[in-house]
């Protein structure tokens, strides 16, 4: 059933307008497990999985309002989700695809799901993957499996879906006698796709970091941060140490977050995400680092209170609302790659972290979780937490290590050690030409 059936969509223009081309706007979780993959079992655990997300069984649509501005609807998708044996994901919002959104693969050990940002983002995302690994398992290795978490129960075939799962956070009321904190001019930001110590490369490359948990998490509370606050820490000292002259500009961190609870929409199965933004100023370069973890912790706080981060969903929506003075779709997605074409410039780099998995009982059958995605950076982090490590993706578009090593190297400095689990061309899923495909 398609709560939505015919609705314009709206928190997830951002993505449909833009994605395009390499902007795929397509992630890739990958789940390690502990043996390798029944493929038979896991295409029963898909299914299963599918008939809890009725909302995520659909595929694009394009329809015209009276004065004949094109707009996306989802429309049914009774089809099944594709699963796929080997790396090579299908292409989204296609044929190969059923025209779904999200897409499943595997091979070897590895089990792994490919989906549009515009469906989804990393938290709900997390919610298929609770489910898809609590049926893979239990038919798998114990059907004595409890769904039960320490996060609540993980959500199975034959809930009861309550409306805050589907409906539309942009269709809620503005909030009245809304009151940001008042938030620091922003300093002009090193562009390493301009201003990069070493060259560009066209691909991708994914590496792999495992560092133990309980270390991190010993670090982070005896120096008051968060994993993802320190991570994009040590990533802009990094980049700092590697450019020394602030005349350049400063390292700016991208860094990812969950607008739900501060929106008020906890269980909304789009894509809630936003962003922070950590500078490295002058001023800081000679500060000692448990100074710095203060003053990060501080921009975090400012930043992700309620009223700013309610201020920026509006102002997304007031500017997606914007785009849509222009009546076509595509007219639509040249003008806005063209307005976001500066987005590499505001920022250096991004950290997401979605936090700890909370897969349940059924996590102690995987060994490690990573997300790739492509971004309009040079170097991107994508972290997750399972069985005990976490796990920390970093994409880089550099022709050596030497921002790799520097970054690895606050780590050693730090006494924290870690692992290069591995290292390969970024994979992720291609998306259809969808919209001119879909007219």
């Amino acid at each position: 059933m398609n709560y939505n059936k015919g609705n314009k969509l709206l928190t997830e223009r951002f993505y449909l307008t833009w994605a395009g081309g390499q902007m795929t706007w397509t992630c890739r979780i990958i789940l390690k497990m502990k043996d390798a993959v029944d493929g038979d079992i896991l295409r029963q655990a898909v299914e299963s999985t599918r008939q809890r997300y009725p909302y995520y069984q659909v595929k694009l649509g394009i329809r015209k309002d009276a004065s004949g501005t094109e707009y996306f609807v989802y429309e049914d998708n009774n089809e099944p989700w594709v699963v796929s044996e080997g790396e090579r994901p299908v292409q989204l919002v296609g044929p190969e695809s059923n025209y779904h959104l999200l897409a499943f693969c595997y091979w070897d050990d590895c089990i792994a799901i490919d989906f549009f940002h515009a469906m989804t983002d990393g938290t709900g995302c997390y919610n298929i993957l609770r489910t898809l690994l609590y049926e893979y398992s239990r038919r798998r290795y114990d059907a004595t499996l409890s769904p039960e978490t320490n996060m609540g129960r993980i959500r199975l075939a034959g809930d009861i879906i309550s409306p805050e799962e589907w409906e539309d956070p942009a269709t809620k009321v503005k909030p009245e006698n809304l009151r940001p904190m008042l938030l620091p001019e922003r300093p002009k930001s090193i562009n390493l796709l301009t201003q990069s110590k070493t060259k560009l490369t066209d691909d991708v490359e994914a590496i792999n970091i495992v560092v133990e948990e309980q270390e991190m998490m010993k670090y982070v509370s005896s120096a008051d941060t968060s994993p993802a606050t320190l991570v994009s820490l040590l990533l802009n000292r990094a980049i700092a140490r590697l450019h020394p002259d602030s005349s350049e500009g400063v390292p700016m961190m991208v860094l990812a977050i969950n607008e739900r609870p501060a929106v008020g929409c906890p269980k909304a199965a789009q894509s809630m995400a936003s962003s922070l933004m950590l500078s490295y100023t002058d001023e800081m370069r000679g500060m000692d680092i448990d100074m710095q973890q203060t003053i990060y912790r501080g921009m975090v706080i400012l930043q992700s209170s309620k009223d700013n981060v309610i201020e920026r969903f509006l102002k997304s929506k007031a500017a997606q609302d914007m785009f849509e003075r222009v009546p076509t779709l595509e007219a639509r997605h040249q003008a806005m790659v063209q307005a976001y074409s500066v987005v590499p410039s505001a920022a250096s780099a991004c950290v997401s972290y979605v936090g700890k998995a909370n897969m349940g009982v059924a996590e102690k059958y995987v060994s490690e979780m990573y997300t790739e995605v492509f971004a309009p950076y040079a170097i991107y982090i994508e972290m997750s937490a399972i069985g005990g490590t976490i796990c920390i993706s970093l994409m880089q578009r550099f022709e050596d290590d030497r921002y790799l090593d520097a970054f690895l190297d606050e780590f050693r400095q730090l006494g924290l050690t870690y692992r290069i689990a591995n290292r390969h061309k970024m994979i992720v899923a291609p998306i259809a030409d969808y919209r001119i495909a879909l007219k």
